[in-house]
């Protein structure tokens, strides 16, 4: 049983040249179809479900849809699954592609986080990376939602951007604080092999921050964020007390989440599962009343303890040790004894008294843990 569900929105007006992300093309028609095959696939997982605890819609561009849609998606919602009475329920926004009525809309249905997609405050620097909003269309849309009422709002923020110099980031950094999110994600550029920048990068075309440089903007983000009070308490994830992505922690405690919609994932009952990627096969196969499963994994012994070790590892607290043991019914140190003194003797992990957790030094090479991990 689970009590978190993940949906996805697959639509965006356009694709951002690094984005590797299950997306398409917004077509009204097509969306239509979609939500209601989506409807199909609710009902197919009701029985599996317990009151749930957060609701995380994501894409794509789920505001990219109409009020009436938004309206229809967030009914279904509600009237699909039982939903706790202080659960968390996001909705991702990109700048530009919200207004007054889809905001009410989202208010009502009892939203009450919104995720901004800005990414940079430099016009050029997002023009670079293919988003379709100005700075000034996203302090529009913030503005708004402060307007109707949102009290918990996350930005999103990439560094090591394609040209960015420290200034640049120190001066996105400085604006964002200035509105004082709930919240700020802050990711480094990662190429991914089926993305425009990719092929630009492998062809020598990106002019990107020497890893020096981005390193430096790392550290500059986690003390800049922690003097200003947001707590660092995932290896990208920043937030205000209390303010925590409490969706986001069920996937960094390992812990089931439903996944509807093309390209989404799950994990319940020891499985995970990824959807049929594309948009008309998925709507084939819910119009059958089937679920629309491609692949899954029983993740069991040693692979599913790996994976609990891993994802918890991002929290900044770590992985607590006692949790561990009642999980798996072992001591933390029997399957992982040899990597743990490595990495310790590194100076990566560090024991406290309740958890094992990446050292200061150790963020910076956390995927050198992970890797060995998997």
């Amino acid at each position: 049983m689970a009590s978190s569900v993940y949906i996805h929105i697959p639509f965006c007006a356009t694709k951002c040249y690094y984005c590797a992300f299950n997306t398409y093309t917004f077509h009204k028609e097509q969306a239509k179809a979609y939500l209601t095959a989506l409807r199909t696939e609710m009902e197919l997982y009701t029985p599996e479900t317990e009151p749930l605890q957060t609701i995380f819609i994501g894409g794509g561009t789920p505001s990219i849809l109409s009020a009436n849609a938004l309206s229809q998606l967030l009914t279904d919602i509600h009237g699909h699954f039982r939903i706790a009475t202080d659960a968390e329920i996001t909705v991702e926004c990109n700048p530009g592609t919200v207004d007054t009525e889809k905001l009410r809309v989202m208010q009502d249905d009892g939203v009450n986080r919104l995720s901004f997609g800005l990414q940079a405050m430099q016009n050029e620097t997002l023009k670079q990376l293919g988003r379709i909003h100005t700075v000034d269309e996203f302090r529009q849309s913030y503005r708004l939602a402060r307007d109707g009422g949102f009290e918990n709002i996350n930005i999103d923020l990439i560094f090591a951007l394609p040209d960015q110099t420290m200034e640049m980031w120190h001066d996105t950094l400085s604006e964002v604080i200035t509105l004082e999110p709930e919240h700020i994600s802050a990711y480094n550029l990662v190429m991914e092999e089926t993305t425009p920048f990719y092929e630009s990068w492998q062809a020598d075309e990106l002019h990107l921050p020497a890893e020096d440089t981005e390193a430096d903007m790392f550290q500059y983000t986690i003390e800049t964020l922690t003097t200003h009070g947001y707590e660092h308490y995932e290896i990208c994830n920043f937030a205000r007390p209390n303010r925590e992505a409490r969706h986001n922690l069920v996937y960094w405690n390992n812990q089931p989440c439903i996944g509807l919609g093309a390209g989404a994932w799950g994990y319940i009952n020891g499985v995970r599962y990824c959807n049929i990627r594309g948009i008309v096969p998925y709507i084939k196969q819910l119009s059958d009343r089937n679920k629309p499963i491609a692949d899954t994994e029983h993740l069991t012994g040693h692979a599913e303890k790996s994976e609990t070790l891993m994802l918890a590892l991002r929290k900044r607290e770590g992985i607590s040790v006692a949790a561990y043991q009642d999980r798996f019914d072992e001591e933390i140190e029997v399957v992982f004894r040899g990597i743990l003194k490595k990495w310790m003797d590194l100076g990566l992990l560090e024991r406290t008294s309740t958890h094992l957790r990446l050292t200061p030094r150790g963020l910076f090479l956390a995927n050198e843990v992970f890797v060995e991990l998997m």
